[in-house]
């Protein structure tokens, strides 16, 4: 896997240059946000950190660093995009305010989803991860 991973990284990192390039090309709006603003070049930073730290892991074969470093690239790439177009959740159409819901709505989804629900589906979660704790054995010839 480590063979394909190189070739994924390098088209994931290209594909997500190319999308912000565009965004900044097909709108001006977009393009004199950043110009207006450049401490939003965090998020792209904090994103080219995160490739360079897949890149060394990656030629160090490293287990566990790639995949928290694809998921910190993909959360840059979402908060750069989210920077990118607020506050409207529709680009330059509908505000996130314009397309939120009736307060009773979001209340209904605070109190039943949020403090029934989900606990819930953090404990099923927990249990299962307690169940089958411990059931793989790491060997010397396979995983």
């Amino acid at each position: 896997m480590y063979y394909r991973l190189h070739y994924l990284a390098i088209a994931l990192l290209a594909f997500l240059v190319i999308v912000f390039v565009y965004a900044l090309a097909a709108d001006l709006r977009v393009m004199a946000r950043w110009v207006e603003r450049p401490y939003l070049l965090v998020f792209p930073a904090i994103g080219a950190m995160a490739a360079i730290a897949l890149a060394r892991g990656l030629l160090r074969r490293e287990d566990g660093s790639p995949f928290y470093m694809v998921a910190l690239i993909f959360a840059a790439a979402f908060g750069t995009l989210a920077i990118s177009f607020w506050p409207y959740m529709i680009p330059f159409s509908i505000t996130i305010e314009e397309a939120a819901a009736p307060h009773s709505s979001l209340a209904f989804m605070f109190w039943g989803a949020g403090l029934f629900v989900f606990p819930l589906m953090l404990i099923y979660t927990a249990i299962g991860y307690s169940v089958f704790r411990g059931k793989v054995k790491v060997t010397p010839e396979r995983y």
